[in-house]
C-alpha cells in the first residue's frame, strides 16, 4: 500500500469524527445553486444573489434576540471579571475583532479578551492543523489563567471545532461560565460527535444555537455564519455594558437595504469587475483604508485557504508568490499597523518543543516548531518595509455618517452608531466578502456554489474537499477521498488546489 493510500485509509477509518457532511452548516444553500451562472449573466446579478443570503439572516437574528439564552448571555457578561471570545479561522478573527473594538472604546479596561486558535499570527496566515486538537484550546485558556469569575464564549459555526471545544472544556473545568454560539441545532453535533456530547452536557455550559442552514459558498463559514455570530455577540456585549435604545434587528435591516439599492449593487459590481480585470492583467491590489483595517485584513487573509491564492508572505519568503490583495499603509511601520489593528501588543504563540510535548501536541512538530511567534508576525510586512510590488493602490474610506467609498464607488449609506461600531464593521465585512467572493467566482474558482479551489490544511477541509469531489464527479465518498490523497501525492506545485486538480482529472 502506497503512502497516499495509507493516508486515505487512515482518514476514512480513524477520523470519522471529522466526517461532517451531516451538519446543516455544510449543506448547499438553495439561493446560490446557480451562483456561477448568475455571475456569467452579469456581475450585478451575482451580487444580488449573494446579498439575498445576507438578507435571509434577518429573521434568524431577530429570533436570536428573543431567546432566553441570549438574555442569559447578557446577564453573564454583566457579572464576569473577564469576557473571553474563543474562535478559530473566521470565528477567531471575529473574536479578535470584538477585543479590538472593545479596546478602542475602553482603553483603560482590558476586560474583553480573545483566543484565536494558533494565536494572533493566524489573523494573517492560516496555522495548519491547530484546530484539529482540543489540547491547543486547552493550553491557550491555561495561559490566560481563567477562573470561576470569568466567562468564555466559544464561537463555532459547526458547533464542533476541536480547538474551540478544548478551550470551552478547560474554561468550564476551571469553574468559568461557558456559552457556545453555534449555527446548527445543538442536538445534531451531539448526536454524532463525542467531543460535543462531553461539553454540551456540562452544568456550567449554555448553548445558544442559531440554525441558519448552508453558506452562500458551501461550507465557507467566513460568510453568513460569522455575520450572524458577530451580530449576536456584539449586540449582547454592547447591551451588557450599558448600551440602550438600539433596535439591533432594525439597524441590520437598514444596513441591508442600503447595500441592496441599485446604486450600491452597481458600485459593488464595479469593484468586482475592477479586481477581476486587474488580476487578469497580472496586477495586484493594495487596499489602503482610512479605518477598520482589521475587517479588510480578515477578508484578504481568508481568500487564501478558501480560493487557494497566495497568502500574505514573510520577508524571508523571497521566492514565494505575492498575495493578490493585501492591506497596506506605506506611511507606517508594520509594528504601528498591528498596534492600530489590535489596540494591544500581539498575543502570539511562542511555545517550545517541551511546551508542545507537555501539552500532548507533539503531532504538530512534524515539520519542526511552528514559526508563529511575534517575531514571525512582524516579518510579514504591512507597512513601509514592504518592497515595491506591481500593485494598484485602492483607497477605502469608511464614513459612518455616509457611504462606504472604495476608490470612486459609493456603497450604502449612514449606519446606526453603536459603542463598538458594530454596523460599521459589519458593512465593511459584508462588502469585502461579496467583492472577494464575486471576483473568485468570475475567475472560475467556484462551480455552482462549491469552492473547488481550496486548501486541505486540516481534517475538516479534507472532509469538505472529499464531499465536493464526490458530488461533482459522481463517485462515492471513499473513492473521492482516495483520489484526493492520490492527487496530493502527485502534485509538485503547492499553490495548486488538489481539489480542483482531482476534479479535472476525474472529469
Amino acid at each position: 500500500m502506497t503512502s497516499w493510500e495509507k493516508e486515505a485509509e487512515n482518514f476514512l477509518v480513524n477520523e470519522t469524527e471529522f466526517h461532517l457532511g451531516f451538519l446543516p452548516s455544510e449543506a448547499r444553500n438553495p439561493l446560490t445553486m446557480h451562483l456561477d451562472e448568475d455571475f456569467q449573466r452579469s456581475t450585478a446579478e451575482g451580487v444580488k444573489t449573494l446579498l439575498a443570503c445576507d438578507l435571509a439572516l434577518l429573521s434568524h437574528f431577530r429570533n436570536a434576540l428573543e431567546r432566553p439564552e441570549y438574555a442569559s448571555l447578557i446577564e453573564a457578561m454583566r457579572h464576569a471579571r473577564k469576557i473571553v471570545f474563543s474562535g478559530c479561522g473566521a470565528t477567531g478573527r471575529l473574536a479578535i475583532l470584538l477585543e479590538s473594538a472593545w479596546n478602542e472604546t475602553h482603553p483603560e479596561k482590558a476586560r474583553v479578551l480573545s483566543i484565536m486558535t494558533g494565536g494572533d499570527f493566524a489573523l494573517i496566515r492560516s496555522v495548519e492543523n491547530f484546530e484539529d486538537y482540543q489540547e491547543v484550546g486547552k493550553k491557550q485558556v491555561e495561559e490566560l489563567g481563567l477562573n470561576s469569575e470569568d466567562l468564555l464564549i466559544g464561537i463555532t459555526a459547526t458547533g464542533e471545532t476541536a480547538s474551540i471545544i478544548g478551550s470551552a472544556r478547560e474554561a468550564a473545568a476551571r469553574g468559568a461560565r461557558v456559552f457556545m454560539l453555534i449555527c446548527v441545532p445543538a442536538e445534531i453535533p451531539c448526536s454524532r460527535l463525542e467531543r460535543c456530547r462531553e461539553l454540551y452536557t456540562l452544568p456550567n455550559v449554555t448553548i445558544l444555537d442559531i440554525p441558519i442552514g448552508g453558506m452562500a459558498i458551501t461550507g465557507s463559514t467566513r460568510m453568513q455564519s460569522s455575520t450572524i455570530e458577530l451580530l449576536v455577540a456584539a449586540s449582547a456585549l454592547e447591551t451588557a455594558t450599558g448600551c440602550s435604545g438600539v433596535d439591533y434587528g432594525e439597524a441590520y435591516e437598514q444596513l441591508l437595504h442600503s447595500l441592496s439599492t441599485p446604486k450600491s449593487i452597481s458600485s459593488i459590481a464595479s469593484c468586482i469587475d475592477f479586481e477581476h480585470e486587474a488580476y487578469s492583467k497580472h496586477r495586484l491590489i493594495d487596499y489602503q483604508p482610512n479605518d477598520l483595517l482589521i475587517d479588510i485584513l480578515s477578508d484578504t487573509t481568508e481568500r487564501s485557504p478558501t480560493f487557494m491564492i497566495p497568502p500574505y508572505k514573510s520577508l524571508d519568503e523571497v521566492d514565494a508568490p505575492e498575495p493578490w490583495a493585501m492591506v497596506r499603509n506605506p506611511t507606517k511601520s508594520t509594528e504601528a499597523i498591528w498596534q492600530e489593528l489590535l489596540r494591544r501588543p500581539p498575543r502570539c504563540i511562542a511555545w517550545t518543543r517541551q511546551d508542545y510535548e507537555r501539552a500532548n501536541l507533539a503531532v504538530l512538530l512534524q515539520k519542526g516548531i511552528p514559526r508563529i511567534d511575534t517575531q514571525a508576525l512582524m516579518r510579514i510586512p504591512l507597512g513601509g518595509e514592504l518592497p515595491i510590488r506591481n500593485a494598484i493602490a485602492v483607497p477605502i474610506c469608511n464614513q459612518p455618517e455616509g457611504a462606504l467609498l472604495i476608490q470612486d464607488q459609493s456603497i450604502g449609506s449612514k449606519v446606526v452608531p453603536t459603542p463598538l461600531r458594530l454596523f460599521e464593521h459589519l458593512r465593511m465585512k459584508l462588502v469585502m466578502n461579496i467583492i472577494s467572493t464575486g471576483t473568485m467566482v468570475k475567475f472560475g474558482r467556484v462551480r455552482s456554489n462549491y469552492m473547488i479551489h481550496l486548501a486541505i490544511s486540516n481534517k475538516k477541509l479534507v472532509d469538505r474537499a472529499t464531499r465536493i469531489i464526490s458530488e461533482l464527479c459522481h463517485v462515492t465518498y471513499e473513492q473521492a477521498c482516495r483520489e484526493l490523497f492520490r492527487t496530493q501525492s502527485m502534485q509538485t506545485c503547492k499553490n495548486t488546489s488538489p481539489v480542483a486538480e482531482t476534479i479535472r482529472r476525474l472529469s
